[in-house]
């Protein structure tokens, strides 16, 4: 009877208990849904539902969690520090410092010297930050408070989406640098300072300590020899088998406790092992997904509840405030004066640090006052590592209950104002790149080129390779960041294949056809890369929707990363007799309408074996051909790049009007003028006038600023012959003496550069759109790209980015520039 109540009583706790956990699960989880509206990251929300429950002190939920976390509290955040340390590089250490850990290794200094210069306020026994004065509580407050939190930090940035301005990827780079350094000294400390009041002989320490580090060596080769194992078993595109993966994780868990029994702490021993982790792969991607699934979904919620409910003073603190005991009664520290000085003292300190080392080295990156300090704002964020190591201190005995509790509420502080600061700087990017014209006319040579590049498939990259690399100046030109986007259409059959959280993008399509394809386009951009050297960053994406949509995935991508110019496949491809196929019509499609909606200017390529030039060629043979108008002038900027490179013999033609043509131009000229005339007597019948009136002026101010531009460009690049430009000069009287120039040519050349010729107005195109096949080419884009002009030349149709449709204005005088 007795053993039967008993087991009545465990099982209603523990039904209490589930029913407690879920409660807390479910807030977490609605209580992130609201807050995420205004860009507050996950652990805020679970800070927040913990103060709230410790001021209101649930007892039987304190009780609940308490039962559970006091058994396993001290492995909970195990899987997070490894998880942590597989996201992180330790080779980069070894490497010449980059800009990215130049920031970081500012801010870490810049902390360390000011928790120096107050260490004496810090270190008070009595009424200090820091309980217990020795060398490990200063170098871990100084550690703790420099770290930089880098998971919210990363969310933050995709959120807001300020990762692809300048401040953002320096912020994430040097948050991820500053995390790995920060809590590798704190691993360190940990071995250095393991059980403190154990006395050992002076041999146990170092020969603990070398064996921890043979244990994280061995970790090393062990997890790559497995990651091995298993990417050979599973290959990618393929649903990953549950068992490998699970051995992997059972491999990590086995190593880790290896390093907790030579009495190394055993979250610091997962963070280590996570370090010796490889990086890369598809099995550490896996890994440190499903871990962070399940810690966000159910481990860290009900953890930061656990420090939360936590704070509890002991009794000489409740006697010291005059709260008398209570029977069965242990009282909170919410009870007693809150320790304000300590919040703000510590706040201070911390972001003082951060901002000044931070910003400094932003400003030396040539960063603005504002956008340094944003930079250092940034960089100064905590999360759920400082809850844990707020936790450890106080069960050390380094931290009062009071400096506990301050530590905690400057963490969620902290966190609520941070992505304040990033809202600012995304509204600032916003800003500048909505008064900026985007393009490569107005695009600053000493900057990073940012393309997105439209692939079909395997077959585009070499093409679209050559053409990154010429715009960058070959070998040892400028900084380039390639947005390569893998152009797939949404099938019933693709939907079914999808896999959420499987892979870079978020998302992996295991039809094997498509990821065939995919691991093809990867190995092609890898050889490129690597072959490219440093300057070259190419960044892979999925543009997985129906060619009705697919334009917007484009337009999405290089309105984010801020892209100067969009490269596009054309839709059709060569046949092995020179001749060009009937074409994909989702694939013009979807070029139709990224022309028609690009936030910045569009080039199409009719590859007719481009991806050779480099190779079987010595001199890469290129004309650019310049009729007027601003598509023609953007065109003329994209031959001026490419002509920096070594293996591109460039050569501007300058198509003019001969004699006849320009009689017909005057006669057109003379019979706008008379209808103008006529209209306006009339009585503004029909309203011809004006708007003949208004194209004569637009085809007169478009004249002079063709003059002028091309008179500009023959200055710098021709005339000063420094990459020997060629030039050539045609004078032609229609759009059939045109063509008849253009066909002259195509044998010479390899590469014909043109505008689209959107507002292009001269008497030499007149005509010629009438049989145009591909309206959207332009008409001489549309004459290069057919099938009877040419066996060998490719063509790049080059289109600028319109402004005034933009910007829905009429005259330049109001363009905002």
């Amino acid at each position: 009877m007795d053993c039967s109540m008993t087991s009545s009583i465990l099982s209603a706790n523990y039904n209490t208990i589930l029913f407690e956990f879920g409660i807390i699960l479910v807030t977490s989880k609605v209580l992130h849904a609201l807050l995420r509206k205004v860009y507050q990251p996950r652990v805020f929300s679970d800070l927040l539902l913990g103060i709230v429950l410790a001021q209101f002190r649930v007892l039987s939920l304190t009780n609940a969690i308490n039962l559970v976390f006091g058994k396993i509290g001290g492995f909970v955040f195990a899987p997070y520090l490894f998880a942590l340390g597989v996201e992180m590089d330790p080779g980069t250490l070894l490497d010449a410092p980059t800009a990215d850990a130049a920031v970081a290794y500012a801010g870490i200094l810049s902390t360390s010297v000011l928790v120096t210069l107050f260490h004496m306020p810090l270190m008070q026994a009595t009424s200090g930050v820091v309980h217990e004065r020795s060398l490990r509580s200063f170098l871990g407050l100084a550690a703790v408070l420099a770290n930089t939190a880098s998971p919210v930090l990363t969310r933050l940035a995709t959120d807001l989406k300020i990762a692809k301005t300048a401040v953002g990827r320096l912020a994430v780079g040097a948050g991820l640098a500053s995390d790995m350094v920060t809590t590798m000294l704190i691993a360190v400390g940990s071995m250095i300072w393991r059980d403190a009041g154990v006395v050992d002989s002076p041999i146990v320490q170092p020969v603990l300590t070398a064996a921890v580090l043979v244990v994280v060596v061995v970790s090393a080769f062990v997890s790559r020899a497995m990651a091995e194992w298993v990417g050979g078993r599973n290959p990618e595109g393929r649903r990953m088998r549950g068992f490998d993966l699970s051995l992997v994780a059972l491999a990590a868990a086995a190593l880790c406790w290896l390093g907790s029994a030579l009495r190394l702490d055993v979250n610091m021993a997962a963070f280590l092992v996570g370090l010796a982790f490889p990086s890369q792969g598809r099995v550490s991607r896996l890994l440190v997904s499903k871990t962070n699934f399940v810690l966000s979904s159910l481990v860290l919620p009900l953890y930061v509840c656990h420090v939360c409910l936590s704070l509890r003073q002991t009794t000489d603190d409740v006697e010291v405030a005059g709260l008398g005991r209570v029977e069965g009664f242990r009282a909170f520290v919410m009870e007693l004066p809150f320790p304000w000085w300590k919040v703000l003292f510590v706040t201070v300190m911390g972001t003082l640090g951060k901002l000044t080392g931070c910003a400094a080295a932003g400003l030396l990156r040539g960063l603005g006052w504002l956008e340094a300090l944003a930079l250092g704002m940034l960089l100064n964020v905590k999360g759920y590592f400082h809850i844990y190591c707020a936790q450890a201190a106080f069960d050390a005995g380094i931290i009062t209950d009071k400096s506990f509790m301050a530590i905690i509420f400057m963490v969620a502080l902290n966190v609520a104002v941070t992505p304040m600061v990033g809202v600012g700087i995304a509204s600032w990017a916003r800003r500048s790149v909505q008064w900026r014209l985007m393009g490569l006319q107005h695009h600053d040579p000493s900057t990073e080129l940012r393309l997105v590049v439209g692939l079909h498939g395997p077959q585009d990259v070499p093409t679209l390779a050559y053409l990154m690399e010429a715009l960058r100046g070959g070998p040892g030109g400028g900084d380039l960041a390639a947005y390569a986007v893998d152009m797939v259409q949404l099938t019933d059959q693709t939907a079914a294949a999808i896999v959420r959280g499987g892979g870079f993008d978020g998302v992996t399509v295991v039809d094997e056809e498509v990821s065939e394809m995919r691991r093809l386009i990867g190995e092609a951009l890898d050889a490129y890369q690597a072959e490219a050297g440093e300057g070259v960053k190419v960044r892979r994406l999925l543009a997985l929707s129906s060619f009705q949509d697919m334009h917007g995935d484009i337009c999405i991508c290089a309105e984010d990363a801020m892209a100067a110019l969009v490269l596009l496949p054309f839709h059709k491809a060569q046949r092995l007799d020179g001749t060009m196929d009937a074409g994909h019509f989702g694939f013009r499609l979807a070029n139709q309408k990224v022309l028609q909606l690009a936030p910045c200017s569009v080039a199409v390529v009719v590859d007719r074996g481009l991806a050779h030039l480099g190779h079987r060629e010595a001199q890469a043979q290129v004309v650019v051909v310049f009729i007027g108008g601003a598509d023609d002038r953007e065109a003329l900027t994209l031959a001026a790049l490419m002509s920096r490179h070594p293996g591109v013999r460039l050569t501007a033609l300058r198509v003019v009007q001969n004699a006849t043509a320009q009689a017909r131009a005057r006669a057109r000229t003379s019979l706008f003028e008379t209808k103008a005339a006529t209209t306006g007597r009339g009585g503004g019948g029909g309203g011809g006038g004006p708007a003949a009136s208004s194209a004569l002026g637009q085809e007169e101010a478009q004249m002079q600023v063709d003059d002028k531009f091309f008179a500009e460009f023959y200055r710098k690049h021709v005339a000063g012959g420094k990459h020997g430009m060629g030039y050539l000069e045609k004078h032609v009287a229609d759009g059939a003496e045109l063509v008849a120039v253009l066909r002259g040519l195509q044998a010479e050349y390899r590469l014909f550069v043109v505008g689209r010729g959107r507002d292009r107005s001269s008497v030499l195109t007149e005509g010629l759109d009438e049989w145009a096949e591909c309206l959207e080419l332009g008409p001489v884009g549309d004459i290069l790209a057919s099938s009877d002009f040419s066996n060998t030349a490719s063509v790049l149709i080059v289109q600028q980015y319109d402004a005034k449709k933009h910007y829905k204005v009429i005259d330049e005088e109001f363009m905002p520039l």
